[in-house]
């Protein structure tokens, strides 16, 4: 799914979780008298407009913030941010995914092991197993000089950063399937284009079916590549330089929105 499950939800239950966590860890090192700073064992949220106070423990309103307790306050506190306050959201998240997936299997994961399920790995990509497992369209071919520039370009000049962008370029996703490339469905993908966006309507059944079939012989030194994520297809136009190649495809995925669209 490339998502960060465990920090999205993590921000999810903190809220504004940076400026709680400073203001916490300020709290417990403050040297001075607390009592001073006119705290009680209550949390105000504001729900819609409408503000609301929750009290830590019975009677919290009443009860003030002490060097001696504010410890306690700190642990309290932490405690309603990241499960109190979101316990409705998070009973809901559990019934939706329950709901999908039978809670039987999921005892055979260790944390980390549903973390990589869910999120992927974080390892750099395989790009020989992408190879091996990408078909070709238009009159490309794994032998042909622009798709050996592109492999080229992608293992020794990109990044590992800039690799991650360029499959989520392509799939929207920027981590590959669990088992490899293998799994990928529709398999990562190819194509020459036309040099003009006028003759390429985009993400169309019959504009990529289209496209499948004939190299185009214009020059398309002014065009970006671009893709149809929905079917993991790179748009790659048949450029002439390798140089030319590795510039405009570095400008297409650092876009981050709107070419992998088109």
């Amino acid at each position: 799914m490339g998502i960060g499950f465990g920090t999205s939800h993590y921000k999810a239950s903190l809220h504004k979780s940076r400026r709680c966590y400073k203001f916490l860890w300020k709290l417990q090192h403050y040297e001075g008298d607390v009592g001073d700073l006119d705290l009680t064992f209550s949390c105000d949220e504001d729900c819609m407009g409408r503000l609301e106070t929750h009290e830590l423990v019975p009677g919290g309103k009443a009860m003030p913030v002490t060097n001696e307790n504010k410890i306690l306050y700190v642990h309290l506190m932490a405690h309603f941010r990241m499960y109190r306050q979101i316990k409705e959201q998070t009973a809901a998240f559990r019934r939706g995914f329950r709901s999908v997936i039978n809670p039987d299997l999921l005892l055979m994961f260790s944390a980390p092991e549903f973390q990589k399920l869910i999120s992927g790995d974080n390892a750099d990509l395989d790009i020989q197993d992408l190879r091996r497992h990408t078909r070709y369209y238009g009159g490309y071919h794994n032998g042909h000089k622009v798709i050996s520039w592109l492999w080229d370009i992608v293992t020794n000049d990109f990044t590992p950063q800039e690799r991650a962008l360029f499959l989520k370029f392509v799939t929207s996703c920027s981590k590959p399937p669990l088992l490899g490339f293998v799994n990928l469905e529709p398999p990562f993908s190819v194509r020459c284009v036309e040099v003009s966006d006028d003759q390429d309507t985009g993400d169309t059944v019959g504009s990529v079916l289209k496209g499948f079939f004939n190299l185009k012989k214009k020059d398309p030194i002014g065009r970006l590549p671009t893709s149809s994520t929905c079917f993991n297809l790179l748009k790659l136009p048949n450029y002439q330089k390798k140089s030319t190649l590795r510039d405009k495809l570095r400008y297409a995925i650092s876009s981050n929105t709107g070419f992998e669209l088109s």
